[in-house]
């Protein structure tokens, strides 16, 4: 507990220390912002826009290294071309500066800053005007001081110079708003010859100044894209495209993976069976089925449900299930286990941490949270993977399916290059990686056929279940009399586990259960203060589960010349503070 509470004060100590260092570096005051623009037209009659900003800071002492402006470099969706000219002090001489991103850092970081400081940032820009339908304008509508500032400004000023033939030009007053984004709060506006001048006062932290004025349409042209613009623009949508494509093409190629893999086309028909297949542990069997959505419940509950009905251990509840809680269960070995198959037996060794000799008892309670348990099951999955290959040739590469996904693969990777697609890339290596997929072998198919055809005679009704048995097909397979319920009760037994296994264990239970009743007996694999119950182990087991499978994770749409505007509504913008 006390590690826990001075790991959450450390954590909080760092959380205030970042925080109150970026407090620090904000804490300095622009006594004035001075933002000189000229906005013109080229060649072509598109908007140009040439900008001069003047900051004079006062800093204290060994805290900043300088200012830290961040500019807007995109207007209506398209870039604006934005261009730095320079940046100087007030005497013209060039201060060192570095971009991070659309941050430019003024100043040395090896050297603070101290008192009165004035920077002049000169920069152009093109493409800033806009026909906004509402006011019927081409508005240049700009915020000149962006609301995004982290630090007071004392005294701000905007002047807007236009270019001769914009002075001749039909146009609208200047509007000018100030203030916290979305405020209308004018400022004091003055006009004398080409040149707009508005003057803010004080500005708080995250305040700005916005100027709007409107032009008749047709004053400015409108936004082209470059050929190599059109053509990124082309690419970005072909990827979209690509994107649906591909993700149709992934999921017919995942099917037909499987498909492939399965060997689907030569598994029908698929006759009931009655019995577990022989020769094959149910942990084998779930491994083998996995990919083909049949286990839908816990392999660790379905394993341990076998071995105790083949009198291997018995399972103990200790504590029966309540409305809070699971109930609680211990295993206790009753046979040697050296009989058992590779895999049973190393299934005993994880739970209880070595070879268990007969007579030994754990409860399952202390497998939760145990990361040496977790460990070796992680190990013991690796290992499986070799078994159904290896061991029990139940899985091969076939040269076949190997070249068939190859070949996918390249004719996707030829479209990879001609249409320079990232997104046909990443299928065109998922497709390659499922080359090397392993196949069902003749034995494969057979041991997936008598599964399925098992969790088809577990899921029918009982009185079909029963015919099935009495049918010459089933008299065959299964000598037992279906009429004899100590024989139904043992049948039931056997097919129990994977039940659990297919998720049908509920119901396959519960008629168990009515055989036993009707017996008299209770099964002698289990000892608790009531019927065996499980679909209740099976929860149980299933979190065991889950702790095994985490542990093995480690690895503006409106104008403003009209005056219907606000701060921070336009153009430009941006912010900023100190570093």
């Amino acid at each position: 507990m006390k590690r826990f509470f001075f790991g959450i004060v450390a954590v909080m100590a760092l959380l205030v220390g970042f925080g109150s260092t970026a407090q620090a570096t904000n804490n300095f005051t622009i006594s004035n912002y001075s933002v000189d623009m000229e906005l013109g037209r080229d060649s072509e009659q598109r908007s140009t826009l040439r900008t001069k900003l003047t900051i004079t800071a006062d800093f204290p002492p060994r805290q900043n290294h300088g200012i830290a402006p961040v500019f807007v470099k995109k207007y209506n969706g398209h870039p604006t071309h934005f261009t730095l000219e320079s940046v100087t002090d007030e005497r013209g001489t060039p201060l060192e500066h570095k971009w991070h991103n659309d941050e430019l850092r003024i100043g040395n970081k090896d050297t603070y800053v101290k008192g009165k400081k004035i920077y002049v940032i000169t920069y152009t820009q093109r493409d800033v005007t806009k026909l906004y339908h509402d006011t019927g304008k081409q508005e240049f509508y700009w915020d000149a001081i962006g609301t995004a500032w982290q630090v007071p400004i004392q005294s701000a000023s905007v002047t807007l110079k236009l270019s001769p033939e914009l002075v001749a030009a039909k146009r609208t007053n200047l509007q000018c708003y100030q203030g916290r984004f979305g405020s209308n709060q004018r400022c004091e506006v003055r006009e004398q010859g080409d040149t707009l001048t508005a003057t803010a006062r004080a500005l708080p932290k995250m305040a700005g100044v916005t100027v709007a004025v409107g032009f008749a349409p047709g004053t400015f042209a409108a936004y082209q894209m470059s050929f190599m613009e059109q053509l990124i623009d082309w690419w970005a949508k072909l990827q979209l495209v690509l994107l649906a494509v591909a993700l149709i093409l992934a999921g017919v190629i995942i099917v037909a993976y499987y498909r492939s893999i399965g060997r689907r086309k030569e598994l029908e028909p698929i006759p009931p069976e009655y019995l577990p297949p022989r020769g094959t542990s149910v942990t084998t069997s779930a491994k083998l089925v996995q990919p083909f959505h049949m286990v839908k419940g816990s392999v660790m509950a379905a394993q341990m449900i076998d071995l105790a009905v083949r009198h291997y251990i018995q399972v103990i509840e200790v504590k029966p299930r309540t409305t809070w809680r699971t109930a609680e269960y211990e295993v206790k070995v009753i046979q040697a286990p050296g009989k058992l198959l590779a895999e049973e037996q190393e299934m005993l060794r994880n739970i209880f941490g070595s070879s268990p000799k007969v007579g030994k008892r754990l409860n399952l309670k202390t497998l939760r949270n145990n990361a040496p348990y977790a460990a070796r099951v992680r190990y013991s999955a690796k290992q499986m993977k070799g078994r159904l290959t290896n061991d029990y040739g139940l899985q091969a590469r076939e040269p076949q399916h190997t070249q068939r996904f190859r070949r996918y693969a390249i004719i996707i990777s030829i479209f990879t290059v001609l249409l320079l697609s990232p997104v046909l890339l990443v299928l065109a290596g998922m497709v390659f990686c499922l080359s090397f997929g392993k196949v069902l072998t003749d034995k494969g198919l057979a041991l997936r056929r008598h599964l399925a055809g098992l969790k088809r005679y577990i899921g029918v009704a009982e009185v079909e279940r029963l015919q099935m048995l009495q049918s010459p097909e089933g008299a065959e397979k299964v000598k037992i009399d279906a009429a004899d319920e100590k024989q139904l009760v043992k049948l039931y037994e056997r097919v129990l586990p994977y039940a659990v296994l297919f998720g049908q264990e509920k119901e396959w239970s519960a008629q168990l259960g009515k055989y036993y009743e009707q017996v008299g007996e209770q099964p002698d694999w289990y000892s608790g203060q009531g019927a065996f119950n499980a679909a209740a182990f099976a929860t149980g087991m299933n979190g065991l589960s889950s702790v095994a499978s985490s542990a093995s994770d480690y690895s503006s749409t409106s104008g403003g010349s009209t005056g219907g505007g606000f701060a921070g509504g336009g153009g430009g913008g941006g912010g900023g503070g100190g570093w």
